[in-house]
């Protein structure tokens, strides 16, 4: 119960803050020093504004349902919190003067008598915030225990309140400008964050306020401190406003997601509120604008500077049934009791409100429409601003001249509009026309001129309407007419006949060159039907049509399908073969409209087909028929072939080659000569050659001889080169063997010219010698000549028995081809050594080392002949001057072969001779008694078994030969 008391003290004590709403509208009545415990109100608030026009939106719900909830006597204690989370409570006392609000500090001294510095004292002592009064010597005059306590958290290093508050007055500059603001009379507020010795962090927030005396000077500095770390201010003022008003709240964490949720908002959405805390706010935006909302809300939350948005914000909200709503948005920066930011978010819903204007505004856009009103007595006339835009002059000249409009018609609509405006005068008749008016500076324009009379008592004062700009109307309609004629005559020239089938309507509409294509005529022409196109068609196409109209009308599915017509429509319009097209139309909904089609005669592209059909399969048999080969090529790729080419290029009928770079089947070196002859035959060049022979790959990698020839066709307006490959591998191989023949008889040629001058030369000394030696024996006695001549001609005619034997084996090394056969090479050694032991001098030592333990596939008589004359020659050629003479001789393994060396003490061979010594008849030394065919016969026979031959020697010293030769498999 609100005391008499109370009201006595308000009227004499003017310092008691209250505030006095009436009941019926919440009008503001009186206040005193509201701004101390609600908010600022003027005088010019009082009487003429609502209390819910002043209060915060946070608010709202907390005094609507005290409002409704208290009688006559009643008071209710409620408690407030503002943005930044600060508490204050106040009482809320329904009388009959009124609603009074006022704090809860004058109920507990019942409002008996109340200066400022009782104020003071009461705030100090049960406040639960840290209070301290300070002096203007920077000392405390009073403070509170929460103030202790707060200062042993921010200063644990100090003893003594003084010491802590002079060190925290050291420290921290805001503290320090706080102070001096309020004892310069400046109230100063700072939030700031401090550090225990747990390294924890504290959120402070400090309002420094003046107190004043009754002089109005600045006497002391209240400061009042109340830890915000772990406030919860915002979840209580949400629950306060849950079941508050047709507004929805809802409180998102820093992630978006939603923490609390008014029911009001929840039913706008269709959904229970547990269905949507825990869920991402974001899922619910309209996803046109959920990125950008989604960045709108980072800002807000990471952002020191700004919490909320400022401006008029809309957002579009899905609700359960897929429907977008359209709110309007207010969003603040809070925090939350986990200390961690939030957002408070307020949403009213305008979609019913915006839909209208959007209508409205929609509505002009489309028409633009514009007013005009005209008084017939004082024949004035008010228009828009749009009527000045449309006819290209100023308001105030359209006004001032009535019938400017019709002074810019022609003669003929000006008489019109004249008549028409008199019956609107006359029959009280509404018009409507279209007038053509030439104006100055847009030239000729078309305006629709709409309107009806004003009727007072039964008499017409004036007229009012619109008046719309149709230009761009009529120029569509008379390109539309114009279209038409065009239609009309595309139709005609290429043979096309259109149709519509409404499906609302159910009924066809077909153009007039349908009509006529099909020989309709009479009623039949007004009403077309789809049996009347059957009647037509072939009995064999029938079935297939019916298939597609169903597959169009039950599917949806385009048709396109060539089908023949009867004798009778061939009879009528010469028509052979058809094409009927369809399709559907679908509005923005994906609701089925209507069908569209067309009838196109066909029967000359059909008969061409045919026509070129024939050619083609004749064309096709006898390329196919075709020993060569034959590739159509368009753009560089393969258009077509023939079975010729598969045959050639070894692919069967399971690949196709059509599409594949034309490039690619000829071998590299040969590509860029193919492309110069393309580039050549398509230009014409007459330089060109007829024919060109190049390589093919087949598919197995292995390339084919061709000749290739290039002719050009042009199909369809595209031109093809066509390339015939004729296979010339045979004759390239009977070329190569008549090459490498002539050029083995050439060889042998200058072999037989070298020999026939070898023979003659090396025959003809040991020949003359005998002649000789036969002369001086006819003139010598018996035993003379048998002494002397007759050994000396043994020892020619023996040479000569050499040269034929060396001449023989030679021409058998060249002549006999390699049959290579398993060879003992330790037996073959041991032969030939057994059959020149007795050349051997008995100081000659023989070493022999063979690594063969098995038969070594070579020629037999080319390895038998390359051990022989090595080994007469180490035998031949010994040293004279040495005492001591030894022959080594070794075979081993080596690679895929063996290896075979000699090596002597014998006279060696000078530097000079090394290279010579396997010519034909060069002997390095004169001693010995050789023909100079040895080294030159082992020579070819390793040349014939691919085998290789080294000389090492010093003169004096030795020689060491080295043979080596692959084995045959």
């Amino acid at each position: 119960m609100f005391k008499p008391s109370l009201l006595s003290n308000i009227d004499k004590d003017n310092t008691i803050p209250f505030l006095q709403i009436q009941k019926k509208d919440f009008l503001l009545l009186n206040e005193n020093k509201a701004a101390i415990f609600l908010f600022d109100i003027t005088d010019e608030h009082l009487k003429y504004n609502s209390f819910f026009d002043l209060c915060p939106i946070e608010w709202k719900g907390v005094f609507l349902g005290s409002f409704n909830e208290l009688e006559i006597g009643q008071k209710v204690k409620k408690e407030l919190y503002d943005q930044e989370g600060n508490r204050s409570t106040i009482i809320i006392e329904d009388v009959i003067e009124g609603y009074f609000i006022y704090p809860d500090i004058f109920e507990k001294n019942q409002l008996s008598h109340f200066p400022q510095n009782a104020i003071i004292q009461l705030l100090i002592k049960d406040s639960r915030d840290a209070i301290a009064l300070v002096s203007q010597e920077n000392k405390f005059i009073d403070y509170n225990s929460a103030m202790v306590n707060l200062l042993e958290r921010l200063v644990p290093n100090e003893i003594g309140l003084l010491n802590q508050y002079r060190a925290l007055f050291n420290r921290s500059k805001r503290v320090k400008t706080g102070i001096n603001s309020a004892l310069n009379g400046e109230t100063y507020t700072t939030e700031v964050a401090y550090y225990t010795k747990d390294d924890d962090s504290v959120y402070v927030k400090t309002i420094y306020q003046p107190i004043f005396n009754e002089a109005n000077q600045v006497y002391a500095c209240l400061v009042r401190c109340k830890d915000v770390t772990a406030r919860n201010s915002v979840e209580d003022m949400f629950s306060l406003m849950l079941n508050s008003g047709n507004t929805g709240y809802i409180l998102i964490d820093q992630y978006s997601k939603i923490c609390k949720v008014n029911k009001h908002l929840a039913d706008l959405l269709q959904y229970s509120q547990e269905e949507l805390i825990g869920v991402s706010f974001l899922e619910y935006v309209h996803s046109s604008i959920r990125e950008h909302v989604k960045k709108e809300f980072h800002q807000i939350v990471s952002s020191d500077l700004k919490t909320s948005i400022n401006e008029k914000a809309f957002l579009d909200i899905n609700r359960k049934d897929g429907e977008s709503l359209l709110f309007e948005l207010d969003v603040k920066r809070v925090i939350l009791g986990n200390h961690s930011f939030g957002m408070f978010v307020t949403l009213k819903n305008i979609t019913q409100k915006e839909r209208n204007s959007h209508i409205l505004r929609e509505m002009q856009r489309l028409i633009k429409a514009c007013g005009w009103v005209y008084d017939r007595f004082s024949k004035k006339m008010l228009v828009t601003e749009e009527v000045s835009q449309v006819v290209g002059v100023s308001k105030e000249f359209v006004e001032k001249n009535p019938s400017f409009l019709l002074s810019m018609c022609d003669n003929k609509s000006r008489k019109e509009a004249m008549v028409i405006l008199r019956n609107a005068y006359k029959k009280q008749d509404d018009f409507d026309l279209e007038l053509c008016i030439r104006l100055k500076y847009k030239g000729e324009q078309w305006v629709r001129l709409t309107g009806r009379p004003i009727i007072r008592h039964n008499k017409v004062v004036g007229l009012y309407g619109g008046l719309q700009d149709i230009s761009q109307q009529k120029n569509a309609l008379t390109q539309l007419k114009r279209h038409e004629a065009y239609m009309k005559e595309i139709q005609r020239v290429t043979k096309v006949g259109n149709w519509v089938y409404e499906v609302d309507e159910q009924r066809y509409y077909w153009s007039d060159y349908l009509f006529n294509m099909l020989g309709a005529a009479g009623t039949e022409k007004q009403i077309p039907s789809l049996r009347h196109q059957f009647k037509y068609i072939y009995n064999s196409y029938k079935f297939p049509l019916m298939e597609a109209v169903k597959q169009l009308s039950i599917h949806h599915q385009p048709i396109d399908l060539d089908v023949r017509c009867n004798n009778c429509m061939k009879e009528i319009s010469g028509i052979e073969y058809l094409n009927i097209q369809a399709r559907p139309i679908f509005n923005k909904k994906g609701k089925l409209l209507r069908f569209v089609g067309a009838v196109t005669d066909i029967t000359d592209r059909k008969l061409e087909e045919e026509s070129n059909k024939s050619k083609k399969i004749w064309l096709k048999s006898m390329i196919n028929a075709a020993r060569d080969s034959f590739i159509a090529e368009y753009s560089g790729r393969v258009a077509n072939y023939n079975r010729g080419l598969q045959k050639l290029l070894g692919y069967n009928n399971f690949f196709d080659l059509r599409g594949s770079v034309i490039i690619d089947f000829f071998h590299k070196e040969d590509q860029r000569k193919v492309i110069v002859y393309r580039q050549q035959c398509r230009r014409g060049d007459i330089s060109a050659p007829q024919k060109i022979e190049v390589r093919m790959k087949r598919r197995d990698g292995v390339y084919v001889n061709v000749e290739l020839s290039a002719n050009l066709a042009k199909i369809k307006g595209r031109l093809y080169t066509i390339f015939n490959a004729h296979d010339i591998s045979k004759r390239k191989e009977y070329e190569e063997g008549l090459l490498e023949k002539n050029h083995e008889l050439e060889v042998t040629n200058k072999e037989l010219d070298r020999f026939l001058y070898s023979t003659t030369h090396d025959l003809k000394g040991p020949i003359t010698s005998i002649k000789g030696l036969l002369n001086l024996a006819n003139k010598e006695t018996a035993d003379t000549v048998k002494q002397t001549y007759l050994p000396m001609m043994d020892k020619n005619v023996d040479r000569i028995l050499d040269l034929i034997k060396d001449f023989g084996e030679f021409l058998r090394n060249n002549r006999n081809k390699v049959e290579p056969k398993s060879v003992s090479l330790k037996d073959e050694l041991k032969s030939i050594i057994a059959t020149h032991q007795f050349s051997m001098l008995p100081q000659q030592k023989l070493n022999i080392e063979v690594k063969m333990n098995r038969g070594f596939n070579t020629d037999k008589n080319r390895i038998r002949s390359i051990l022989t004359n090595l080994f007469t020659n180490s035998i031949k050629y010994f040293d004279v001057d040495k005492e001591n003479h030894f022959l080594n001789i070794k075979i081993y393994p080596e690679k895929k072969g063996i290896m075979i060396a000699f090596e002597d003490n014998g006279e060696g061979i000078g530097k000079n001779d090394q290279s010579k010594v396997f010519d034909m008849f060069y002997r390095a030394s004169e001693t010995g008694d050789g023909t100079g065919l040895g080294l030159f016969i082992v020579k070819e026979a390793v040349e014939v078994l691919k085998g290789t031959i080294s000389l090492e020697s010093i003169k004096g010293k030795g020689t060491v030969v080295k043979v080596y030769v692959p084995e045959f498999f």
